[in-house]
């Protein structure tokens, strides 16, 4: 069988072409609502990482902190000062 052979061409009637022009204006409204609702979860989703990120913030400053990395001795060693803590006051 020849490649002409296989090769199947369809007539499609007006009345298929008017029911495709249909499908297709559903297909790209389907796919505006896809395109939409993906956006929409992309946002919720960067709001909740920046919630998370702020919440993180605000916890991590209202700890009390040591700056030097040598937490378990009451002065640093390299001047004999008392460390320094910092502290957020809102």
């Amino acid at each position: 069988m020849d490649a002409a052979a296989r090769r199947r061409t369809y007539d499609i009637p007006k009345s298929a072409s008017v029911g495709l022009a249909e499908w297709t204006t559903k297909i790209k409204a389907l796919q505006r609502q896809v395109d939409e609702d993906e956006e929409a979860e992309t946002r919720r989703l960067e709001e909740e990482i920046m919630a998370s990120r702020i919440s993180r913030m605000r916890r991590s400053t209202l700890q009390p902190r040591p700056l030097s990395h040598d937490s378990c001795e009451p002065f640093t060693k390299r001047n004999n000062q008392p460390k320094v803590y910092l502290t957020s006051h809102h």
